[in-house]
């Protein structure tokens, strides 16, 4: 009995593993060669797409990561040919990504005005949010101990910003859309504010 399930745990997980989640397509002309990527799963998929051995393209040799929308095909890179004949070899990383724990467009009303993202015992995001109150400033705080989704879209809107860290110094500040973090004179950021 154990053996028959050991068994149907391997090859449930085998074939879970080994679906291949995003399908990498060519496209060539006479001038270029693009690459594609679908999507054939129901998540989005981030993927790091690098080529290697390049012969006759120009291509600076850096790894491109693009999130591909469930369904969808999305063009990943497109190379310009040096030469007629052309060679190449390329791998890529896939990474299922969880669907938001969030609604996007229900906190499309935070890219306005200033918001505070804070965490219980942090003594820099009390200053700041007791300074901006004191001085009349309106903002929205969101506290990430308390509400681990607010969290969630702070790290969105850092990753969307380019910051590829996981770690920072809070408070994170965010106004009309554009977040900072890690303020070395939070003081002076807090007053510019005003």
């Amino acid at each position: 009995m154990y053996r028959f399930l050991f068994i149907l745990v391997f090859f449930l997980c085998n074939s879970i593993f080994s679906q291949v989640a995003v399908k990498i397509l060519e496209e060539e002309t006479d001038q270029s060669i693009t690459f594609n990527a679908f999507n054939t799963l129901d998540e989005p998929v981030e993927i790091t797409f690098r080529l290697s051995e390049t012969v006759g393209l120009e291509y600076d040799g850096s790894p491109v990561v693009k999130l591909v929308p469930p369904g969808e095909t999305l063009k990943v890179i497109q190379l310009n040919k040096t030469q007629p004949q052309i060679g190449f070899t390329y791998d890529y990383h896939q990474v299922l990504m969880p669907t938001k724990a969030y609604d996007e467009t229900e906190f499309k009303k935070y890219e306005t005005g200033i918001v505070v993202f804070s965490k219980d015992g942090c003594s820099r995001c009390s200053y700041a949010t007791d300074y901006l109150s004191r001085n009349k400033v309106d903002f929205t705080l969101l506290n990430f101990s308390k509400n681990p989704v607010f969290g969630e879209y702070m790290w969105d809107k850092l990753a969307a910003q380019g910051h590829l860290g996981n770690q920072i110094r809070t408070p994170v500040i965010m106004v009309n859309g554009e977040i900072s973090h890690s303020h070395e004179n939070l003081k002076q950021f807090v007053k510019d504010l005003r």
